[in-house]
């Protein structure tokens, strides 16, 4: 997309702090692939009128926010900061990690939460003695563990597990050792060296890695110091050594503790970690990690044996297990109920979960057998159901819910949706049958641990008050709240044990923050936005969730301040038209836990450290770690979230789309330990132009299929409705897709806020550019009735004649910023594009490779990246046993 606003471009000065010295972000180093780009002329000027030439609209006083001058403030912080790029975890570029990549990245998302105390402390913390009975100190002395530390890796096996495996050390326990053989229900291929099963488990686990029945962890390696993951010398305070091996073997074993509390319901887990004849006791949790120093289990065998006898007679809630989730069995009634659900038909006619009462669905299940496909309107909630319960060792749970009108139960399979990493909210969702309407519709359990800090109030509370007939009345397209509240008292110890060891330090230093867990359930069950029919019906979903935005803030006096692909979704509805029975997709605008009140005092930073969705997140959000979120942040995101589907699913002139994603969205500069905003995203912001890897305009097109060969059906909405890609458009003037105009008109607003008040540059012109478009008849009655009622409602933001617009006609430029910041007008100029013609049958499909992995290894220093450092460098280590394709 060219840059035809005319406003002067250059190099930004990504930082919005005055009295800070300016930084200018280096240029990345590019990618190793090739790059090859289509050669085409921006799309010349159309006749059609072009939204772009507007001029700013009145604005409504109650709509609209001042946009006020964004001085640097200490207080409010935004959801980046201080290592906040790595605690973002995924990446846009990124669809399949490689194992370097997955250790890289928890390590740096655990960076400086490590706290290494003395052995006897860990124990009076973490493990207690069992009460009336005495330790056989004597009889663990005399054990000889000489034959553990010996070498190759793999003879250390069965002497560990052989010690181990005595009747007074592991009465209801048993160690096992299966290193060769993944867990065939996990998500991952890998496996570790050892492990604690309850005896009950033991003919599941049989001779394979099981994550799901794990009660601690053991991993085990041949060298007392260069195998040992923590560094204690380290001045920095991560415990995090230089060296390519220390660091590796450090991110495998934080992915070990990864899959546990992937595939358990947990709050901590215990880990062994031997190297040699010395060895560390880990402890693990949503905080941090604890870690013993490292002793000499040959020497010393009493210590390591105390551990492991103890904890053989710790109650599972003292190993880590959540009390509040129970296993079912699948030949229980709770477990044919789960079937039961997961199979239940639907009714053609209404497309409705079948099974109000129980005489309605055995009516049902006897007119049909066949069980219900995805296909059926509405049975998408059912379909991801069933696929939850699929495995013979998944484990089936019921979990509890404390709500403030007494306790909910619900029934869940696999997970939905699983956030990564050790430390932070460790998010986990499901598909659930509500034990207490059994047959009634399905919902949606969110599980996590919320960062519990004053002025942080429960995302459910949030959802209350959007859901409440209060301040005008419910929000639209935002989730329903069916229930909610913190779990017991389950709080994070981890950041407890960093006061401990430094009481010199003031409770701001702690890089570690409290959580507690937290459930929620919705009504909605949503899809991902991924699963957009075409591109005209996404934006129209996010014209919606702009509505809902608006009306959140202008409301409820409340601000979403993570707008981003995960947590705007799209709603399936089942609804009759003419007596014809079929699904409308409306969008549901989720995750509203790190929303704020907008009228609430500034009290200081709400979260140390606080992280949130780094890719879709503001260009100065991002470069200010500590900037109040404003309407122009959340509206910026909403314009990269468009973006980053774009540049997936709709042709266009940038062949090397993994690189480009990875520069935009994940690109970021680093000072003194800090991530800043990329290059790119910033540079966009500023100049108000995209552009591709070689500097040529981006360029959105039509699938040349439209005008040379029959449309394919588009009747599925989770099937692209195109299979060409950006490879296959013809070098022949392809059509200009019409989501060019609406990029740059959302530019021209954004660049004009960024050159007002983020830096002033001399001389400002403006100028436009339009394309034509296919057109095609209305599919989306439901889209079309919604949008075109906010396109006459804002009707009175009218298109003027193109004008040149100068740095003298500051107050033009003005008007045309605060547009950002206006809801309406926001609305105003999207429905204006979204009523114009656009291709029905746009998508193609992804043109992010599945397997593109961006040049960003671990340099094998173990400092701090640079800002000079573009990439990282690969660590050239390779493990010494192979771990399959598994980490």
């Amino acid at each position: 997309m060219a840059n035809t606003s005319g406003l002067p471009t250059g190099p930004p000065v990504p930082n919005e702090n005055p009295a800070a010295v300016p930084r200018t972000p280096p240029p990345r180093t590019p990618s190793p692939n090739g790059l090859r780009e289509l050669h085409a002329d921006p799309p010349a000027n159309s006749s059609q009128p072009n939204d772009s030439q507007a001029t700013p609209g009145a604005n409504n006083a109650q709509d609209t926010l001042p946009v006020p001058n964004e001085p640097f403030s200490p207080n409010d912080a935004s959801p980046a900061g201080k290592k906040s790029y790595y605690q973002s975890r995924n990446y846009a570029s990124v669809q399949q990690p490689d194992v370097k990549e997955k250790r890289r990245k928890l390590r740096l998302s655990m960076s400086g939460k490590t706290i290494i105390v003395e052995y006897d402390e860990f124990m009076k913390w973490f493990v207690p003695a069992p009460p009336g009975e005495d330790e056989p100190t004597d009889v663990m002395e005399a054990v000889d563990l000489q034959g553990v530390a010996t070498t190759p890796e793999h003879k250390m096996y069965k002497p560990l597990v052989d010690a181990l495996n005595q009747e007074w050390l592991l009465p209801n326990d048993r160690a096992i050792s299966n290193p060769n053989t993944p867990d065939p229900d996990a998500d991952t291929d890998d496996k570790i060296d050892a492990g604690l099963y309850r005896r009950s488990d033991v003919p599941m686990v049989g001779k394979k890695t099981r994550w799901a029945y794990m009660e601690l962890s053991i991993e085990c390696k041949t060298e007392d110091v260069q195998h040992d993951p923590f560094d204690e010398s380290n001045p920095s305070g991560d415990h995090e050594d230089a060296s390519a091996t220390r660091q590796d073997i450090l991110g495998q074993i934080m992915c070990y503790s990864g899959y546990i509390f992937d595939n358990q319901r947990r709050t901590h887990h215990f880990m062994l970690i031997i190297f040699g004849k010395m060895v560390r006791i880990i402890r693990w949790d949503r905080a941090g990690v604890v870690a013993t120093k490292p002793f000499d289990y040959v020497a010393y065998p009493e210590l390591l044996l105390s551990f492991i006898w103890r904890f053989a007679r710790m109650t599972p809630a003292q190993r880590g297990h959540d009390p509040t989730a129970t296993r079912i069995a699948r030949e229980s009634p709770l477990g044919r109920l789960m079937l039961d659900r997961a199979r239940a038909p639907k009714l053609q006619d209404t497309g409705t979960d079948v099974g109000t009462d129980n005489a309605q669905r055995k009516e049902a299940q006897e007119a049909t057998t066949a069980p219900a496909q995805p296909t059926i309107p509405g049975d998408h909630p059912r379909a991801a159901f069933e696929k939850s319960l699929k495995g013979d060792g998944t484990i089936w749970w019921r979990l509890r819910v404390d709500d403030a009108k007494g306790p909910r139960y619900f029934l869940v399979g696999k997970t939905h949706f699983r956030a990564s990493g050790i430390a932070g909210r460790g998010t986990q969702t499901f598909v659930a049958v509500d034990e207490a309407d059994p047959y009634g519709p399905l919902v949606y359990l969110k599980d996590a641990w919320r960062v519990a800090h004053t002025g942080i109030e429960q995302e459910g509370k949030i959802l209350e008050r959007l859901n409440s007939d209060d301040d005008g009345g419910p929000v639209p397209f935002v989730p329903t709240v069916r229930c909610h509240g913190d779990v017991e008292d389950q709080t994070t110890r981890s950041q407890e044990i960093w006061r401990l060891n430094n009481k010199d330090r003031t409770e701001e230093d702690c890089p570690l923050k409290t959580h507690r867990h937290y459930r929620l359930v919705v009504n909605e069950v949503g899809k991902p936005l991924t699963t957009f029919r075409n591109m005209k019906q996404l934006v129209g979903l996010v014209i919606l969730c702009i509505r809902a935005h608006g009306e959140a803030y202008n409301r409820k006096r409340l601000i979403h301040r993570d707008i981003s692909a995960g947590n705007v979704l799209i709603h399936p509805v089942v609804v009759e038209r003419d007596g014809v029975i079929r699904e409308e997709m409306k969008p549901l605008l989720a995750d509203w836990e790190l929303a704020k009140r907008i009228d609430a005092p500034e009290e200081g930073p709400r979260q140390p450290d606080r992280t949130g969705t780094w890719q879709f997140m503001s260009a100065s959000a991002l470069n200010t770690p500590s900037k109040r979120i404003l309407v122009q942040d959340d509206m910026e995101s909403f314009f990269h979230l468009l973006l980053y589907h774009a540049i997936r699913f709709i042709p266009h002139n940038c062949r090397n789309v993994g690189q480009f994603m990875d520069a935009y969205f994940d690109g970021h500069t680093e000072e003194d330990g800090v991530c800043y905003v990329g290059k790119e995203k910033f540079e966009t912001m500023w100049n108000g132009e995209l552009t591709t890897s070689r500097g040529l305009a981006l360029c959105f097109y039509v699938p040349e299929e439209l005008t040379t060969t029959s449309p394919p059906s588009a009747s599925k909405d989770t099937q692209p409705s195109s299979q060409l890609s950006s490879s296959d458009i013809s070098r022949e003037l392809p059509q200009a897709h019409p989501i060019n105009n609406l990029f740059e008109d959302f530019l021209r607003r954004l660049q004009a806020h960024y050159l007002l008040y983020v830096k002033h540059k001399a001389d400002v012109t403006s100028t436009s550019s339009g394309s034509t478009s296919t057109d095609g008849a209305v599919e989306d009655l439901f889209l079309e009735s919604e949008i075109t009622d906010i396109f006459e409602s804002t009707s009175d933001s009218k298109a003027p004649p193109k004008r040149e617009i100068t740095l003298e006609q500051r107050a033009e430029l003005e008007l045309l910023a605060a547009e950002l910041a206006s809801h309406k007008d926001i609305l105003a100029f999207l429905s204006r594009h979204w009523k114009k013609p656009w291709p029905l049958n746009d998508r193609c499909r992804d043109q992010l490779p599945p397997n593109y992995q961006p040049n960003t290894g671990m340099m094998g220093t173990g400092k701090k990246k640079r800002a000079a450092d573009a990439t990282f460098e690969t660590s050239a280590h390779e493990p010494k046993r192979s771990r399959a394709s598994g980490v």
